[in-house]
């Protein structure tokens, strides 16, 4: 390893016309009166924004025709741009952060500092990524036959998924689009398999087969791989100078107490939640009958109307508090009217316009993908993307003239703003304040935009519709969704965070898992679970290792915004 770093480091100092490193300073640091901080940042930012916008153009070169060249070579700059990463930590751990004054340089090394996963030896940054790819494959390869018909087998989880490569977390492996660089929308696909069943059966034994069966074939076979990923995670942030991979994930939020931050933000919310959980609770017993749903028991997680009960919008046919009062879809006058996606593009674009802030960029327009050329493979998830060049930014999407794509679309422009907003800042501070702060601020134009008000501004709602009933029913939708959403992400991490810290041991994740979700969710598994499951793999965050909080920090941010504006 010792060999490793000396043979590194030549290069490192090379590439930034630093003093030359000698074989006798190796773990000494560098004194202040030694090198200039600034000419290194200067140079870091310089050569990182230039391999980085290696590795974006790579990725994007991938998502917008997918092949198995695109992929490799997207692949290969991924590696290029963790290598820099890790070689470019090296050169700053020898710094003594804590002894600058300068309050700039020392939050700007400091973010330099963390690179995740990639402060492990190669080795074992090998090994972590094979555990992950592992996990992944078991998930996304996952399926299950149908109920009550064996030989009607390969249902998937979602229809047609096709595997995306993207930069997380300094990482190379096969991931959603969705990193610093990388804006994405939030909505899945739409599925004609497991989600679909979730969604629009009623079948309280079907869906009881389909929700253990998930659960069999996804996260049980990665429960000892998971334990052995735990442990690499909690290497890496002690190289990162965490004291766990807990305090490393909580790192962006820059709380000396974000857990106890997050239960003070819960306790405002709970009251909210849990009469949306009783009004509920009663509208399924009604369905199902008291026999099966107890008047103050849990809620079986599995007639949620979602694999992992995370989202209730599915249940608005059986409890909307008005049926048929709601606001229009203004999608048929869209079509009546012959918008087009770029139409639907500009009125985006005259949104933030009207707002006083900037026009798109020349390089948007020439770069951007707003619907499908339909002569090559395209991932087609809405995603918005910085080339850390600080010129090109680009909106992908397979638009369609339809009112959720047009609200996509603001919501997608609103990263692009943001990118704008800070394009002059150096690199490490060109990105949201946190990870839920960029989604936040897409999800509250989303707000504004979907308005009735707006929409005939617009010229695409006749009649602008002011009723109470309608209201209550649009209100009771968004807390379907957005509002069921708050519980799950804290389990999740949670849960992440209590297994990192030592809190639980092996023997009790999955038992550990479902205490949390009744404290937090007040749902309960449908049939009785042990520790030969392992239910926490079988949503795709655990075994990808993405963090899932900043959904709640989102949703939480996105309200507040949505207060203050109005």
């Amino acid at each position: 390893w010792t060999a490793f770093v000396l043979c590194l480091l030549p290069a490192i100092f090379g590439q930034l016309d630093l003093p030359p490193y000698r074989d006798d300073n190796i773990g000494r640091q560098l004194p202040s009166n030694e090198v200039d901080y600034r000419n290194i940042l200067a140079r870091l930012d310089f050569l990182g924004a230039e391999r980085c916008s290696a590795n974006v153009i790579a990725q994007w070169a991938y998502e917008t025709n997918a092949n198995e060249y695109t992929q490799l070579q997207a692949l290969d700059a991924q590696r290029l741009y963790a290598d820099f990463q890790y070689q470019a930590w090296l050169l700053i751990s020898r710094i003594d952060i804590n002894s600058i004054q300068d309050p700039i340089i020392r939050r700007r090394l400091r973010y330099l500092f963390v690179v995740g996963p990639s402060a492990l030896p190669p080795d074992q940054l090998d090994r972590y990524n094979r555990l992950t790819n592992d996990m992944l494959a078991v998930y996304n390869g996952a399926t299950i036959c149908a109920y009550n018909d064996p030989f009607r087998c390969g249902l998937r989880l979602y229809p047609g998924n096709i595997s995306q490569i993207t930069l997380n977390n300094n990482r190379f492996h096969m991931i959603p689009p969705c990193s610093y660089t990388v804006r994405c929308g939030e909505t899945s696909q739409e599925s004609l398999h497991i989600s679909q069943i979730m969604a629009k059966s009623r079948d309280w034994d079907e869906l009881q087969y389909v929700w253990t069966e998930w659960r069999r074939r996804s996260g049980t076979p990665i429960k000892d791989l998971y334990q052995q990923l735990i442990t690499l995670n909690n290497d890496a942030a002690r190289l990162n100078n965490f004291t766990d991979a807990s305090e490393y994930w909580m790192f962006p939020y820059e709380s000396l107490n974000f857990q106890q931050d997050i239960d003070q933000v819960w306790e405002m919310i709970r009251p909210l939640y849990e009469e949306l959980h009783a009004y509920i609770r009663r509208k399924l017993r009604e369905l199902y009958g008291p026999e099966k749903i107890g008047g103050h028991a849990p809620l079986p997680s599995h007639i949620l109307g979602n694999i992992w009960a995370q989202s209730w919008s599915n249940l608005l046919d059986v409890t909307l508090p008005y049926p048929g009062k709601t606001y229009p879809d203004v999608t048929p006058e869209m079509q009546a009217q012959g918008y087009t996606p770029i139409d639907m593009i500009r009125v985006a674009e005259e949104f933030y316009l009207s707002l006083n802030l900037s026009a798109m960029p020349p390089e948007f327009w020439a770069g951007s993908i707003i619907a499908d050329p339909g002569d090559r493979p395209l991932i087609c998830q809405a995603s918005a993307w910085d080339f850390c060049n600080r010129l090109d930014y680009r909106i992908k999407m397979c638009t369609k003239v339809t009112m959720k794509d047009l609200i996509t679309l603001h919501h997608e422009m609103a990263h692009i703003q943001y990118f704008l907003r800070y394009s002059g800042l150096p690199r490490e501070f060109r990105d949201g304040a946190n990870p839920g702060f960029h989604e936040a601020i897409g999800e509250t134009v989303a707000l504004s935009v979907a308005t009735p008000r707006h929409l005939q501004t617009l010229g695409l709602a006749n009649k602008f519709i002011d009723e109470r009933s309608a209201d209550i029913n649009y209100l009771f939708s968004l807390a379907m969704e957005k509002l069921v959403m708050l519980p799950f992400s804290i389990t999740m991490d949670r849960w992440r965070w209590d297994v990192a810290r030592g809190y639980v041991n092996r023997e009790e994740y999955n038992c550990h898992w479902h205490r949390l979700m009744e404290q937090y969710a007040g749902t309960k598994p449908p049939v009785l679970r042990s520790e030969d499951d392992f239910d926490p793999g079988a949503k795709y965050h655990i075994p990808a290792d993405i963090p899932y909080i900043r959904k709640l920090h989102r949703n939480v941010l996105r309200k507040n915004y949505y207060v203050l504006t109005y």
